[in-house]
């Protein structure tokens, strides 16, 4: 699984909320990381932590669930490779995050399990709300 960032701004913030500076590339570069990708949580399972000091912390995103997308494949074109979108409940151990990332080698244990949602959609069955979300970038 590959999670990535599409606001900016919600980085800048938990960055300024930890003490750490925004590099300006973030705001022109993709913000990806690989994320777990052999388990995940039921949709409503419950989410067990060993010590509530983690600081565990619930981020609702969607999931684009593509086909095979070329490499190079532009922006525009990639719309046509999403097959499926869920919710995802991507869970982040904030306590955490800070010592990890501080080592430069990325995310391990602030980062357990996650969650989608028991339900899955075309991006046809959106209607009209998928089309203009694919056209404004919203």
């Amino acid at each position: 699984m590959a999670d990535g960032s599409a606001y900016v701004n919600h980085v800048e913030l938990v960055r300024k909320a930890r003490g750490a500076t925004m590099p300006e590339s973030f705001w022109t570069d993709p913000l990806m990381y690989q994320g777990m990708s052999d388990g995940f949580l039921g949709p409503r399972d419950d989410i067990e932590l060993a010590d509530d000091a983690w600081g565990c912390d619930f981020e609702a995103e969607i999931a684009v669930i593509t086909d095979d997308v070329p490499m190079s494949t532009k922006p525009e074109n990639a719309t046509s490779h999403i097959k499926l979108l869920m919710l995802v409940n991507d869970v982040s151990l904030r306590n955490l995050i800070p010592a990890e990332l501080a080592k430069g080698f990325g995310f391990f244990q602030s980062k357990p399990a996650s969650a989608f949602s028991p339900v899955a959609v075309t991006p046809d069955e959106l209607g009209d709300s998928w089309k203009m979300a694919r056209f404004t970038g919203h």
